[in-house]
């Protein structure tokens, strides 16, 4: 399935009009920093090279690609992310609250004190991030602590 290319002005006008249907779009080149939207649904939307920063969203369906995206100090609150991938992404101080996050995957992204918390039923998947604490793990892995657990032999049930 293709996907709808819209301008920024176009998916706030319709979104001011009550949309909230923008499955599958392509959003590309955009400043959405400090907008607040409620209900949106996104799965299968495309998001590259967006300005996120300061969003507040809640009640989304974010199951959705977000491509050299800041969503530095972004609130996501009660929304699914499940399978969600962000791919070279700052997400440095973002702060999600009640949020499905199974199966979300994070690749090449900056976690710098960000607070990711939610529930899932497989845990997400990293690679090659900054920790919140600043700390690059370089690779694959669902545990960003790991390697502190190996080295202080508490990993037992994990492997």
């Amino acid at each position: 399935m293709e996907r709808e290319r819209v301008t920024v002005e176009e998916f706030l006008r319709r979104y001011a009009a009550g949309e909230r249907d923008f499955q599958q779009i392509l959003l590309e080149y955009a400043d959405l920093s400090g907008v607040e939207l409620q209900g949106i649904n996104l799965h299968g939307a495309q998001f590259c090279y967006v300005n996120l920063s300061s969003i507040k969203l809640w009640d989304c369906n974010l199951k959705a690609e977000f491509i050299y995206c800041n969503f530095r100090d972004a609130l996501i609150e009660n929304c699914d992310l499940e399978s969600t991938r962000f791919f070279d992404c700052d997400l440095g101080g973002i702060n999600t609250r009640i949020c499905d996050l199974t199966c979300t995957r994070f690749i090449r992204v900056n976690l710098r004190d960000a607070k990711l918390s939610g529930s899932g039923e497989d845990p997400c998947r990293f690679w090659d991030v900054i920790r919140e604490d600043g700390v690059f793990v370089p690779g694959f892995t669902s545990d960003l602590y790991i390697a502190e657990r190996i080295a202080e032999g508490t990993t037992k049930g994990v492997f």
